[in-house]
């Protein structure tokens, strides 16, 4: 997975600690466009001794007015004393109103923030029919790791497993492999197919065995390093917080007890999810998009998720992947099939699932398109074996070349039967020969 760049508060705060003002009001200003109440004080400070910017006292004014919406209270007497020592009063309710219109609390709640009580969420909630338990990595189960993988795919007719991505693991590759062996055989119920299926598998059960026997003499060591998580993700490292969300969602950690003493709400998970996200953590964002989605969500909840992938598709590929697949799906509201061509296009340098969908998804609205074969022949040079892609070769092939569109459909059939995919699309195209 490529590496992704974001802004956190607590980085941005270390700029503006070592003055490096420049970089810090970039890194705030970036934060105050998810709505983060803190960067916009920031900003607000910054504005108001021109550090990083200039000195602009209707700005200032602007932000702590705003800032004050967020919950800052300290931030009001400060306003409040600008407005007392500026002659020009409509200049700065003009700049409050131009600024309330991009970072205002009811714009960016409206623009950003889910109702968690609305929200039930099931870890899989698409019905299984054979399940293979991912073998536990022995390196692992000797150093007492536990951990993550979060993985999405497609649920064919029959059942069957296909198009896999990874998108985030930690630690990073340690199980991995495990988990991928174990889920390209699972099967599920048939008939039931789906999209894009997003699966988070937690990994503890070893951990906690051997952790029955030692936690006692590790404990006082354990708990500072929790100490330490808890600290950096109330300062506003973005990634820690992203970690702490994952930890929050689980029961099963050892970490998970010690953190849930001190995050005790249901939704704390999803409270610091939405941290992360507002600390402009591409992942996160995604992550708490899909959390929204993951059931029949309202109005409301779904244009917050599309507003939390645009955020994260500016830099992270699944969401480029994910706004795709929304776009194209003609029983979706957001029904596009150019804007779902357009972001195909974008994910496909870094999601190696897309070159596939596109090629389909042109052949399906955009027929004549000279582009399907160019994204047909890349998908293909990641899987030359793809029953869906052979089909589509066959079919492109037909008017020029009969013969060869039989062998492919032949290969794809044979291949399809292999794999447990649906071979009934091959097999009428047969019929049709």
């Amino acid at each position: 997975m490529p590496k992704v760049s974001f802004a956190d508060l607590f980085t941005a705060t270390q700029h503006y600690q070592q003055e490096n003002y420049t970089e810090a009001y970039n890194e705030f200003y970036k934060l105050a466009e998810v709505g983060n109440g803190d960067a916009i004080y920031n900003l607000a400070v910054m504005s108001l001794y021109g550090q990083g910017t200039e000195k602009n006292l209707t700005l200032a004014y602007a932000y702590f007015t705003i800032a004050a919406e967020y919950g800052i209270a300290e931030s009001q007497k400060t306003a409040q004393l600008i407005a007392t020592q500026y002659q020009d009063k409509q200049a700065l309710k003009q700049v409050l109103e131009q600024k309330r219109a991009l970072f205002g609390y009811p714009f960016m709640s409206q623009k950003y923030s889910p109702n968690f009580t609305e929200l039930a969420f099931s870890n899989d909630p698409i019905e299984k029919v054979y399940e293979k338990v991912p073998a536990y990595p022995e390196q692992a189960a000797r150093q007492g790791l536990e951990g993550w993988v979060w993985l999405e795919f497609d649920v064919g007719v029959t059942g069957a497993v296909k198009n896999i991505k990874v998108i985030d693991s930690y630690p990073k590759n340690i199980f991995t492999s495990a988990l991928l062996n174990a889920v390209s055989i699972w099967r599920y119920k048939a008939n039931h197919p789906k999209k894009n299926h997003s699966l988070v598998y937690h990994f503890t059960t070893f951990k906690g065995k051997e952790y029955q026997r030692t936690l006692g003499f590790q404990q006082k060591d354990y708990r500072n390093e929790i100490k330490r998580h808890i600290d950096a993700a109330e300062q506003g490292n973005a990634q820690i917080q992203y970690y702490v969300a994952n930890w929050l969602s689980s029961d099963k950690y050892n970490a998970s007890q010690l953190l849930k003493y001190h995050w005790r709400d249901d939704t704390a998970h999803l409270t610091m999810l939405l941290a992360a996200a507002k600390n402009n953590y591409p992942i996160a964002q995604y992550k708490l998009a899909i959390e929204l989605l993951s059931n029949t969500p309202s109005t409301h909840q779904f244009n917050v998720a599309v507003n939390w992938l645009y955020r994260s598709a500016k830099t992270f590929a699944p969401a480029q992947y994910k706004l795709a697949t929304l776009y194209a799906d003609s029983n979706n509201e957001i029904f596009a099939p150019h804007k779902a061509t357009n972001w195909y296009k974008q994910a496909v340098a870094q999601d190696n699932r897309a070159a596939k969908a596109l090629s389909l998804h042109l052949f399906k609205y955009s027929p004549n398109s000279p582009q399907i074969t160019k994204w047909l022949e890349t998908a293909l040079g990641r899987d030359r074996g793809d029953p869906e892609l052979l089909l589509l070769k066959a079919k492109l092939s037909k008017s020029n070349d009969p013969q060869k569109a039989l062998r492919l459909a032949k290969t794809a059939l044979r291949n399809a039967k292999e794999r447990n995919w649906d071979a009934s699309p091959i097999q009428t195209f047969l019929r049709r020969e």
